[in-house]
């Protein structure tokens, strides 16, 4: 199998492609690969070329395109994750398996029992960025979705797209499956799910989502952690709206 490996665009456009020094380090020096090697390159929006590599050093290196390729389709239906911030490697563990299974946007969620947002968030968003590129070079996902700046639960209710759904572990009777829900507005192009934090949500964040048009959706009798309930119900979203075989 090819390895893949990420470049921002407009990295691409040419026939012959600038392989600068972090990835060019990673190449020579980490994988050992030489001058006659090719690799799969791709850059995050779509576009991804087969090329043999003609130069290479620690210090940079040129390839040649060989191939242009299309990836694979991303869903019809763009999925966005609003994830309560959780402990540091459950959250990034989760960043991982929604690139891998096709979610379109990640938006890390400040809700009212959240971990506490430090002041050092700016550089855990670009270690989460870089953990969903890892994400997509493994899966062969073309496009890398982005991990965005926090948003406050209320901020993001307001500006989320398509249908919202708050999988909530005591909806009872209220709630209603995520595959009954998607059935209800089968014409949406968008799909916004809101994870809770580790406490759960508070009643007056529930009640809020309601009265922003949000549907209140059951995962099923088990309280599951907040990592486990948002790939179960990105899963769902996903296997639902047919992405999943």
């Amino acid at each position: 199998m090819t390895r893949r490996f990420y470049l921002p665009p407009p990295a691409l456009v040419e026939a012959r492609i600038v392989l600068a020094p972090p990835l060019a380090q990673r190449l020579a020096a980490v994988l050992r690969l030489r001058v006659g090697d090719e690799i799969a390159l791709f850059d995050g929006a779509g576009n991804e070329a087969l090329v043999v590599i003609e130069q290479i050093s620690r210090r940079g290196g040129m390839a040649r395109v060989v191939e242009r390729r299309e990836p694979p389709p991303e869903p019809r239906v763009a999925v966005h994750l609003y994830l309560s911030i959780t402990k540091q490697d459950r959250f990034e563990w989760l960043i991982e398996k929604a690139t891998e299974i096709g979610v379109a946007r990640i938006v890390p969620l400040i809700a009212a029992r959240a971990v506490v947002v430090t002041p050092r968030e700016g550089a855990r968003a670009g270690r989460w960025q870089r953990i969903a590129v890892e994400a997509a070079e493994q899966c062969g996902r073309g496009v890398v979705p982005p991990v965005e700046a926090p948003q406050r639960f209320d901020e993001a209710l307001a500006s989320a797209p398509g249908l919202l759904l708050l999988p909530y572990e005591s909806a009872g009777d209220a709630g209603v499956t995520v595959a009954a829900a998607l059935a209800r507005e089968p014409q949406r192009d968008a799909v916004s799910i809101f994870i809770g934090p580790e406490g759960g949500y508070e009643a007056a964040e529930v009640e809020s989502a309601r009265a922003a048009a949000a549907t209140i959706v059951t995962l099923g009798r088990r309280v599951l952690r907040s990592e486990t309930a948002g790939l179960v119900a990105a899963t769902l979203t996903l296997q639902a709206l047919g992405e999943l075989g």
